[in-house]
C-alpha cells in the first residue's frame, strides 16, 4: 500500500505508516496538475494533505485511494461531498493543535493589549520614549473576551483567560448549549457578543454557512477600544470590511494569523496598518502540534487502510469502499 504526501510531513507520520508496511511518497509538485500527475503514477491508496487543496480530478486520479488523512482540523481544503460521494474515508486531526491555536490566540489578545506592533515599530526606529505617549493599552484583568465559536479552541482559550488572567468570557455558539460547555464562558446571541466584548475572538470553521458572515455591520457593533481576533479561517471575514473598520476606527485594533485568499504579500493592507498584530497562519505550527496532527492523521490512515475502528472520522460513508462512477 502506499500513501502520497503533498508536501514533506513530520518523520513521526513516516514511521507510524512505515511500521504498518505502508510506503510513504511524497510529491515535489505545488499544483493541481503535479499531484494529478503523481497519484495516477503511483495510485496511492492514501494522500495526506496540509493546506493543499484535494480536488475531485485528485480523488479521480487513483483509483486504488480509499482514505484522504488532513494534517489538522481544518477541512475546506478538501472536497469533502465528492469524497463522499466516491466512497472515500476522510480522517482528520481534531485535537492535534487545538492548545497551540488557542495560545496563539491569547499571545494575539495581549499583543493587542499592549499595542505591540506600534510599539515595536517606533522603538526599533530609535524613540526610546513612545512609552511616554502610548494611550489605549490594557491590562487583561477584568476585561471581556467574546467568543464567536465555543468549540473545542474557544473553550481552551475560555480557561486560559479565565482562570489564567482573570478575564469575564461570553460566547456566542449556535450549536451549544450552557449546560454542554465545559470551560467559563456566559452563553449570549452574537450581538451582546460583540457589543459588550474588549477582545472578540473568531473560531468558527469556513463553510457556506460562515463563510463572509463577519462583515461592516458586526464591526460597527463593536466597541471602538475593541479588537478583532482571528485564528481561525480568513474567508470566514468579509476583509475589505475589517480593513475598513480599522482605518475608520470603529474597531482598536486585530491580531490576525489568517486571510482571505493566502499567502499575502508584503503589499496588503492589513500588513501596512500599525494596529495590526499579524502572523503567517502559524498558530498551528508549534512543534508539539505538528507532531500531534502527523502523527493522528498517519494512524487514522492505518485505521482505513486495515479495516481498524476509526478515531476521527470526517465524513460518514453509506458504503465502505470507494464506488465507481
Amino acid at each position: 500500500m502506499k500513501v502520497l504526501f503533498l508536501r514533506e510531513m513530520d518523520q513521526s507520520g513516516r514511521d507510524i505508516l512505515q511500521n504498518n508496511g505502508i510506503e510513504v511518497l511524497v510529491s515535489h509538485g505545488n499544483s493541481e496538475a503535479d499531484f494529478i500527475r503523481d497519484l495516477r503514477e503511483t495510485q496511492a491508496e492514501g494522500i495526506l494533505c496540509r493546506t493543499g487543496k484535494v480536488t475531485p480530478a485528485m480523488i479521480d486520479a487513483s483509483e486504488n485511494l480509499r482514505v484522504i488523512a488532513k494534517h489538522g482540523v481544518g477541512l475546506d481544503n478538501i472536497d469533502l461531498d465528492y469524497a463522499t460521494k466516491r466512497g472515500i474515508q476522510v480522517v482528520y486531526a481534531p485535537t492535534g493543535n487545538s492548545n497551540s491555536v488557542a495560545e496563539h490566540a491569547l499571545f494575539l489578545i495581549l499583543a493587542c493589549a499592549r499595542r505591540f506592533r506600534y510599539v515595536d515599530e517606533i522603538f526599533r526606529g530609535g524613540d526610546f520614549n513612545v512609552r511616554y505617549t502610548l494611550h489605549n493599552t490594557f491590562e487583561l484583568q477584568g476585561m471581556t473576551l467574546g467568543l464567536l465559536g465555543c468549540g473545542r479552541i474557544g473553550q481552551l482559550l475560555a480557561k486560559k483567560a479565565a482562570y489564567g488572567l482573570g478575564m469575564k468570557v461570553i460566547g456566542y455558539d449556535p450549536f451549544l448549549s450552557q449546560e454542554k460547555l465545559k470551560a467559563p464562558i456566559q452563553l449570549k446571541t452574537k450581538a451582546e457578543v460583540l457589543r459588550e466584548a474588549d477582545f472578540v475572538s473568531l473560531h468558527m470553521p469556513s463553510t457556506p454557512q460562515t463563510r463572509g458572515s463577519i462583515a461592516a455591520g458586526d464591526f460597527r457593533l463593536m466597541k471602538p477600544t475593541a479588537s478583532f481576533i482571528n485564528v481561525a479561517r480568513g474567508d470566514v471575514v468579509v476583509e475589505n470590511d475589517l480593513i475598513a473598520a480599522l482605518q475608520g476606527g470603529e474597531i482598536l485594533g486585530a491580531g490576525l494569523d489568517v486571510y482571505d485568499g493566502e499567502p499575502i504579500g508584503p503589499e496588503h493592507p492589513l500588513l501596512n496598518l500599525p494596529q495590526v498584530v499579524a502572523t503567517p497562519h502559524t498558530a498551528a505550527t508549534t512543534e508539539q502540534a505538528v507532531k500531534r496532527c502527523c502523527t493522528t492523521a498517519a494512524q487514522g490512515i492505518v485505521e482505513v487502510l486495515t479495516g481498524e475502528e476509526i478515531s476521527f472520522p470526517a465524513n460518514h460513508l453509506k458504503v465502505p469502499l470507494r464506488v465507481a462512477l
